[in-house]
């Protein structure tokens, strides 16, 4: 916030209400993607995607050392996911929840098995579907 200081507490709140107003406007992965793309430069998206990773990693017990050497990361940025973990820990289980819909309806409508009724091994085939294609 030191960096933001200058800034009128109006206009602060009305820069999160743009951000939290583009994250809603999404229907679907594509949508999110569309989004983050827009707004989001690959840096900031993989910052991100590290800091929800960190935070799994932290849910599982794993002491900070593992993490620095699985990810690559430094102390301070696993100690400030830890104390958001603390502070904001719905904000992860809501992400739980959300990967583990999108992976459960991924897995049924990803692949379905062909072959005749005769065949008893049926083979996958892959259908097209992608995880960013599972609705809200």
């Amino acid at each position: 916030m030191r960096r933001y200081k200058f800034l009128q507490k109006e206009d602060v709140y009305e820069a999160l209400n743009k951000v939290r107003d583009a994250f809603l406007a999404a229907n679907d992965g594509n949508d999110v993607e569309q989004i983050m793309n827009g707004i989001l430069t690959f840096d900031e998206r993989m910052k991100i995607g590290r800091r929800i990773q960190i935070a799994e990693y932290l849910l599982q017990d794993l002491r900070t050392e593992e993490i620095q050497s699985f990810l690559k990361v430094g102390r301070t940025t696993i100690a400030q996911v830890a104390k958001n973990l603390e502070d904001y820990e719905k904000c992860f289980h809501l992400i739980s929840a959300r990967n583990k819909k999108v992976g459960k309806v991924y897995k049924t409508k990803s692949h379905r098995l062909v072959g005749g009724s005769t065949k008893i091994f049926k083979t996958k085939e892959y259908t097209g579907f992608k995880r960013k294609n599972v609705a809200r």
